[in-house]
């Protein structure tokens, strides 16, 4: 069984991507490009994997591109990639043991595998292109696809065990496996069957495992792990040691004009058909390779590598970096969100709540461009918040090594032990362990920190501190928030639900203040110890997120009463019993983000995104990785850009977006404009009107007067099917859109042009 997509953008899309202005229920992703696995020469263009999406260069044009799920793969986790010359097609394997066919226009996607159960080692570990099929090498067999018809032709399964690499010279084929080396004549029917194979002889131990392979002049070449490092043998009549180095391990055996190339992380070697190296690779010039995979395209070579992406390599001695705007890791631990600006944190910690030691990594994005602040000192970069008078001022809390303070992307002060009230855990090596930050109306920075007694701090923006403003019995601190009231509303993971302090708006004075752990009761009784997020809405209801869905707390009614109850709302069975269901009540909410529209946006463990409406009582999306580009449907972080309206979604495979309808209400109309404007024939999506008050009547006639169309904005924009009250398209023509607030006090009119099919 086989599917096609097309993952070419349309022509107007690429407009509006330059631009900047995606339309509204639009995808991209935010994928790492600064590091590749593996790469393939195709005829026009090179590919070159990075795990998640495949980063495409044209060589004529000398473009660079992307491909991803967002435009058309079937998923991320790729495992590893080939090209047929001779049926100009691209094979993308998937750790799901999923298969694309990629030709000029379409993907075809082949599930066979997948699809199937196979007691064994399911995995594909590499492809090879010979002839007119591909040769996967896998953990049950070597499995035959033929791109032509699209399907997988054959399973064979040379003696006993994984197969990690193949070779065909003429017609003979072998196979590097766990237990040796296998051969066999391509002309030989029934090669599923194992006694069609032949072990190599000569091996010092014939059941060694062998990890590579590859033909070359009279030679066979193998590769064999040792103790100390690989060991590279060759068979030319008799079997003798080729290449071996203490430490070294290496990746890929690939062909090359006259000889062929091994990638071994630090090196690219070049060697002749008569094995005799000819070049050695051991620097850029300007960094060192971290080679995974090269192969040759004529006298050129092409570099999969992973600190520095696709590596271009002229003349043997000329090196370039190509890759495309991307984060530093495909980790995502928190992303904030502020006036346009994304901030996304790589670190995190395991169940157990222990550091995970990720190198200390956090991407801004702004103006369609990423900038990356990594360090090798710190590590785990857990939350930013940013200063509510300058996004370009920002904290970034860490688990395990204190708070780091940046300006303009540069670092003010790391505040740890020394220089700081902020102190390291009960256990060696816990470390400073932040997780939750939020700053109030003051700009006092609101720090939660675990400790032998988990606590509240707060930062001055004079640089001051008030130190354990609030303790608590537990060494675990989560999120933390801050409410328009003043109230702190911190996580107490590991069962704790939550904790709720008030200062009463007077934070260095400690005689006034409340504060209280809260196991969560609902307004049936049910009792809900575990909390994962917390938000507050527009309308000053505070959201938790707990294991049983989401649970809401009403403005209004003081949740330091004996007797307070979070509400859970009920959902109506569509059956006809009359039983209702607790909304989400089997989810577990891991973020819960508000957009401008005031509706809530909510990331779970297992099933991707919900958006619910303002009062949560109906479920108006549900994004999960079978109906949108979503990689997985674990979310790690979920934020709203109320600028644009772009929801951000951290998954445990990548970082992705869409482009939604609801935005920050403007405070005045200075800068309504509508998009795409003009509205070409072929353009079948909806017009967006942007830069709108807050709940703004819009009405949208034809140059005679004619009422078209008629709505209410959802925050700060507004859009249009382009259909009349009838349904049917509008005619070509030039259409006004009046905009005014909810009183009258306040409007707006913008232009568009429609050019009709």
């Amino acid at each position: 069984m086989t599917r096609g997509l097309i993952f070419l953008l349309p022509s107007l899309l690429l407009t509006f991507v330059l631009k900047g202005q995606l339309p509204v229920g639009s995808w991209s992703d935010h994928f790492r490009y600064n590091t590749a696995l593996s790469v393939a020469v195709g005829n026009d263009e090179i590919y070159a994997s990075t795990g998640s999406a495949i980063l495409v260069y044209n060589k004529k044009y000398n473009e660079l591109k992307k491909l991803s799920k967002v435009n058309g793969l079937s998923g991320t986790g790729i495992s590893s990639i080939a090209w047929s010359t001779e049926t100009g097609t691209l094979l993308i394997a998937y750790k799901s043991t999923d298969l694309d066919l990629v030709t000029k226009n379409s993907v075809f996607n082949i599930p066979d595998i997948r699809n199937k159960y196979i007691p064994e080692k399911k995995r594909i570990n590499r492809i090879r292109a010979f002839g007119k099929y591909f040769y996967l090498a896998t953990g049950f067999g070597i499995v035959v696809v033929d791109p032509v018809r699209k399907e997988i032709r054959d399973t064979w399964n040379p003696g006993s065990g994984e197969i990690y690499d193949i070779a065909v010279s003429g017609n003979s084929i072998v196979a590097a496996t766990e237990g040796g080396l296998w051969s066999a004549d391509l002309s030989t029917q029934g090669l599923s069957w194992p006694g069609n194979w032949t072990l190599v002889s000569g091996l010092p131990d014939p059941y060694s495992k062998c990890t590579l392979v590859i033909y070359s002049g009279t030679g066979l070449y193998f590769n064999v792990p040792g103790s100390t490092g690989d060991v590279i043998y060759v068979i030319r009549g008799s079997t003798a040691v080729f290449s071996s180095a203490v430490g070294r391990i290496n990746h890929s055996f690939d062909a090359a004009p006259g000889g062929f190339l091994v990638s071994s992380g630090k090196s690219i070697d070049f060697y002749r058909d008569n094995g005799i190296l000819a070049k050695s690779i051991t620097t850029y010039g300007w960094g060192d390779p971290a080679a995974s995979q090269c192969t040759a395209d004529g006298d050129d070579l092409w570099i999969a590598d992973t600190k520095y992406g696709l590596v271009l390599c002229r003349n043997l001695n000329e090196f370039s970096s190509l890759t495309l705007t991307g984060p530093a890791s495909d980790n995502v631990a928190g992303i904030a969100s502020q006036n346009g600006i994304i901030a996304i944190c790589a670190g995190g910690n395991d169940e157990s709540y222990n550091s995970l030691g990720r190198p200390l990594e956090i991407s801004v994005f702004s103006d369609n461009h990423f900038t990356n602040i990594t360090s090798p000192a710190g590590h785990d970069a857990m939350r930013v918040c940013f200063d509510k008078a300058d996004p370009y001022h920002f904290f970034v809390s860490t688990w395990g090594d204190g708070l780091y303070e940046y300006r303009n992307y540069n670092l003010i002060r790391h505040f740890d032990e020394t220089n700081s009230p902020l102190v390291p855990g009960p256990d060696p090596g816990d470390g400073i362990r932040i997780s939750g930050l939020a700053m109030d109306k003051n700009r006092n920075l609101i720090i939660a920190q675990s400790s032998r007694r988990a606590g509240i701090s707060i930062l001055r923006p004079d640089g001051s501190w008030i130190v354990n403003a609030f303790t608590i019995n537990t060494p675990l601190a989560g999120d933390i928030i801050s409410t328009g009231s003043g109230q702190k509303w911190m996580i107490l993971p590991a069962g704790g639900a939550f904790f709720v302090a008030d200062d009463n708006k007077t934070p260095d004075i400690f005689s006034d203040d409340k504060s209280k752990p809260v196991i969560i009761k609902d307004n049936e009784g049910n009792i809900i110890n575990n909390a994962f997020s917390v938000a507050e809405d527009m309308d000053g209801n505070v959201w938790v997120g707990t294991d049983k869905g989401p649970v809401i707390y009403p403005a209004g009614r003081s949740v330091f009463d004996d007797n307070a109850t979070g509400f859970r709302i009920k959902v109506p069975r569509d059956d006809g019993s009359g039983l209702a269901d607790y909304l989400l009540g089997t989810e577990t909410i891991t973020n819960i983000s508000v957009d401008g529209a005031n509706r809530k946006w909510l990331g779970t463990r297992s099933s991707g995104i919900y958006l619910l409406s303002a009062d949560g009582s109906v479920i108006i999306k549900n994004y999960n990785e079978r109906n949108s580009p979503l990689p997985s449907d674990s979310i790690s972080a979920v934020a709203v850009d109320n600028l644009t309206g772009e929801v951000w979604a951290g998954t445990s495979k990548g970082i992705v977006s869409v482009r939604e309808l609801a935005t920050s209400g403007s405070g005045n109309y200075t800068r309504v404009y509508a998009f795409p404007n003009p509205v070409r024939e072929d353009y079948r999506g909806k017009l967006t009107i942007t830069g709108l008050m807050a709940d703004t009547h819009v009405k949208i006639t034809d140059v005679s007067g004619n009422l078209v169309h008629e709505t209410i904005s959802e925050g700060g924009q507004a859009e249009w099917d382009l259909t009349t009250f009838n349904g049917e398209r509008v005619s070509t023509g030039v259409y006004i859109i009046f905009c005014a607030n909810p009183d009258g006090s306040a409007s707006a009119v913008t232009k568009i042009l429609v050019v009709g099919n």
